[in-house]
């Protein structure tokens, strides 16, 4: 009852609030400076978006300073709801090998649906000279266990000014900047994403290199686990863990451009035979990292991309290298006169040696969406999935037999 309650609420506040950003959104303008509390739709979409722009958000918030999206000295206010419905079957009860969402919500038989409050969140971020400071709260209804279904997800403060300098220096609990780990589907995340999103609990120390073509970013991570893939092996709060992460935009013909990006993570969760929140202490544990390479090729209306991503040593889980690769395109158009975007992902994560039942999932995603008019935006998404692992204890739950098709369709609204 609580949880509905407090759904509920999160509804009421963020449709509450939707008209009177609008209202804001139009009177301000880009130039007004006299608003207390200002939004800008777009900057909202890329700070809120889960699929896109996954390791990279300090960059997007100062990169919007130094364009004049974002006004110096002010107080930028954004919401979203994200709320989707789940159609799916699968050819084995009880195993329902999608991502992204967490076990206690599928059904013990071969089919089910259910509905979905993916999140309501609020996110505010303050400019001062040469301080940008980020915070974002948020409920959701698809919580790891053991967490809190109302989080604060992220806050960070930043030291810099792109338009006088091209570097940062910030603090704060946030992704990590390893990889690219975008996934171009609606609503469900890629195979990249899925084992290699490295997500902080304690605060990190991020310094960066920004400019139109370039990002290299260092990152300092202290020794604990982290809400996701970060861990090292004795976990004791030192900083010897750390994540560098770059990448680089050529220019071509016809405006189109190649961005060839890679990454290395020194310390991640796949260093244990314990596959789940692997104890400080007790297990041999040793570093294990992970590398990333990734490249984007982009013109005016799509982007086609692949990644791979791979650890430096076996997951003694599984007694094999943990492995993600994703392609992907999208393909930006019009329904009936409205914003549309086309996607194709397929993803495949490996884990275990040829012919095991924990060996590899498999999945592709057909995804649609559509802007029918500002602040909302509708997605559809058809997904295949092949396989069933998953990465709590693998080599006991791994089934290379389950097939399940997936449908989902859902809605945001931002301002």
């Amino acid at each position: 009852m609580m949880n509905r309650l407090r759904s509920f609420f999160s509804l009421f506040l963020i449709a509450s609030l939707l008209p009177l950003a609008a209202a804001a959104n139009d009177r301000v303008g880009a130039y007004n400076f006299d608003n207390v509390v200002k939004t800008d739709l777009r900057y909202s979409e890329q700070m809120f978006d889960r699929q896109d722009h996954v390791t990279d958000k300090i960059a997007v918030a100062l990169l919007a300073r130094r364009d004049g999206v974002l006004d110096p000295q002010s107080f930028y206010l954004g919401g979203r709801l994200v709320l989707t419905y789940i159609f799916e079957e699968t050819n084995t009860a009880g195993k329902f090998p999608i991502l992204s969402r967490l076990p206690p919500t599928h059904t013990s038989g071969k089919s089910d649906n259910y509905g979905v409050l993916n999140e309501a969140s609020l996110n505010f971020t303050i400019t001062l000279p040469w301080v940008t400071a980020f915070a974002q709260g948020e409920y959701t209804e698809v919580e790891y266990p053991g967490q809190e279904d109302l989080q604060l997800r992220k806050y960070w403060v930043a030291v810099g000014d792109l338009s006088r300098f091209p570097v940062y220096a910030a603090v704060g609990r946030k992704t990590v900047s390893f990889g690219n780990l975008a996934t171009y589907a609606p609503f469900t995340h890629s195979h990249s994403n899925h084992y290699f999103w490295a997500q902080s609990d304690d605060p990190v120390i991020e310094f960066g290199y920004v400019t139109d073509q370039t990002q290299v970013v260092l990152t300092l991570i202290p020794e604990h686990r982290g809400l996701r893939v970060i861990s090292s092996p004795e976990n004791n709060g030192g900083l010897s863990n750390f994540a560098v992460n770059g990448s680089h935009r050529f220019d071509l013909q016809n405006g189109n451009g190649l961005t060839i990006g890679g990454g290395y993570l020194r310390g991640t969760i796949y260093d244990s035979a314990i596959a789940h929140h692997p104890p400080g202490q007790g297990t041999f544990r040793s570093w294990n990292g992970a590398y990333n390479i990734n490249t984007t090729y982009s013109g005016s209306n799509f982007d086609l991309m692949a990644e791979f991503t791979t650890t430096e040593d076996i997951w003694p889980a599984t007694g094999h290298k943990v492995t993600a690769t994703t392609l992907q395109g999208r393909y930006r158009s019009t329904i009936f006169g409205k914003p549309a975007v086309y996607s194709l992902s397929a993803s495949r994560g490996l884990q275990g040696a040829g012919g095991t039942e924990w060996e590899r999932m498999e999945q592709v995603i057909l995804g649609l969406e559509v802007e029918p008019t500002p602040h909302v935006k509708l997605g559809a998404e058809y997904m295949y999935n092949n396989g069933f692992v998953p990465l709590i204890l693998p080599t006991r739950t791994g089934d290379r037999s389950v097939e399940s098709h997936t449908f989902i369709i859902g809605a945001e609204l931002t301002f």
